[in-house]
């Protein structure tokens, strides 16, 4: 699934003749965990409403430490999210849950020197030997639960914002140096997951200003 196709459609839909009633199909662009976002909604009645996210940030050319190594990263957080979002009584109070399609990774690449010594496992790399290690989360489509409030500055602006978490099921980590046997890979791997480990959950934080048509 492509996550910019899916945001493409669900605007489409959302834009058609039988959804565009007034103050009920809206447009947003915020910022969140998971970088810039812009989001499409339409509240079906005061206590219903179908919204889809698309975030994502990306980070080059910096360098990250990862169980002692330091690494030129590659980091691409992002994805798209489908949430049905419930309203309770008469306030902006609202629960969402739904589906989140991940285009999260990380790649990191080290290369080793006698100023710049690269441990894996029990093996030091030292004269211009590389290695290279990926992750990501382990569910490309993952559970996402929120809660929220939508604060209505005017009759068409609203400010919302935004709380929960992405079940990402862990991270899937994978190492390549040609020279290190696979049993000190296989160590490194698992101490990388140790290191980097959010347990089964990625923190969804956002902040959202949106246009009400």
């Amino acid at each position: 699934m492509n996550p910019a196709l899916s945001v493409a459609s669900l605007i489409v839909v959302l834009a058609s003749p039988a959804f565009a009633q007034e103050n009920n199909l809206r447009f947003g662009l915020g910022i969140s965990s998971l970088g810039m976002s812009v989001e499409g909604a339409y509240r079906f009645n005061q206590s219903f409403a179908l919204r889809g996210v698309l975030a994502g940030s990306d980070i080059t050319g910096r360098v990250g430490t990862v169980d002692g190594v330091r690494y030129d990263s590659n980091w691409q957080l992002g994805g798209f999210a489908l949430l049905a979002d419930y309203y309770t009584g008469n306030s902006g109070f609202r629960v969402s849950g739904g589906a989140f399609v991940s285009g999260t990774s990380f790649r990191g690449t080290a290369l080793a020197s006698p100023s710049n010594p690269v441990p894996i496992g029990n093996t030091t790399l030292t004269n211009g030997e590389t290695a290279v290690v990926t992750s990501e989360f382990s569910r490309k489509i993952s559970p996402i639960l929120t809660v929220g409030y939508d604060w209505n500055i005017d009759p068409r602006f609203t400010l919302s914002g935004e709380i929960g978490g992405i079940v990402t099921g862990g991270l899937d980590v994978s190492l390549v140096s040609p020279t290190v046997s696979a049993a000190d890979i296989a160590t490194e791997v698992r101490n990388i997951q140790n290191e980097r480990a959010v347990g089964n959950l990625y923190p969804y934080i956002a902040i959202t200003g949106s246009f009400r048509f």
